[in-house]
């Protein structure tokens, strides 16, 4: 029952998903205008507190644009959108990500994790860095697919964090549950032996301070995942 009661939606919820969906759909395109408030409580059998707050989360997600004494209009979510609407967007498709998404979170991915090894490198103890190795363990005892992807997404995170850099950890973060999304779809591919290894090796070669070793690592693997073979970082 109170799992039940937990996984409820509440009537704003519900009224925001159902606008995300149909604009995600394309049932709403850009530049479509929205009916007006009030109508929209008739249309939807909700309240005007409702709409207001409803449609407050959705301009914030990027998925409506309100414009001054004209009304509010469908906006383009992929170029107004955020980590939220990332998210809106992968519960409509079921909790996965595309080919396309997952194959831009690995090159973001490329782009990113060298400049990361590079500050744990030069600023972490040795002490901090293998504070990381705990998780490896965790990694290599898991057996729930859910829990591996959650601990590997955590591992990647926390080289962020002590790299001491906010911005690179806020991000880390904030992208976690795409992050356990991307693994999980080539863990299911491709096993998980290789991305522990990976994580594993890659802590060897930080606590060695070999930077140019680690990045090497990195970028053969995010290479490999990118190709679709059997290394995952």
């Amino acid at each position: 029952m109170a799992a039940e009661k937990k996984n409820k939606l509440s009537v704003r919820e519900s009224f925001v998903r159902q606008l995300e969906n149909k604009i995600i759909s394309g049932k709403l395109k850009p530049g479509d205008k929205l009916p007006p408030a009030k109508e929209l409580c008739s249309l939807m059998g909700v309240s005007l507190t409702v709409v207001n707050a409803g449609m407050s989360e959705l301009a914030n997600k990027g998925f409506i644009e309100t414009v001054p004494r004209r009304g509010s209009y469908v906006a383009d979510y992929r170029k107004k959108g955020n980590t939220d609407t990332f998210i809106s967007v992968m519960r409509y498709n079921g909790g996965t990500l595309t080919a396309s998404e997952a194959r831009s979170f690995i090159e973001t991915r490329m782009a990113l994790d060298p400049f990361v090894i590079g500050l744990v490198v030069d600023r972490c103890s040795d002490k901090e860095i293998e504070e990381l190795l705990p998780l490896c363990e965790k990694m290599q005892q898991e057996r729930d697919m859910d829990l591996l992807c959650s601990l590997v997404t955590d591992f990647y995170y926390r080289l962020a964090s002590i790299s001491g850099n906010t911005f690179m950890s806020l991000l880390y973060r904030s992208t976690a549950e795409p992050q356990s999304c991307v693994y999980r779809m080539y863990f299911e591919k491709n096993g998980s032996e290789t991305t522990i290894n990976t994580c594993k090796k890659l802590v060897e070669l930080l606590l060695a301070r070999d930077a140019e070793g680690a990045k090497s690592l990195m970028i053969t693997a995010l290479n490999t995942a990118l190709q679709g073979e059997m290394a995952v970082v």
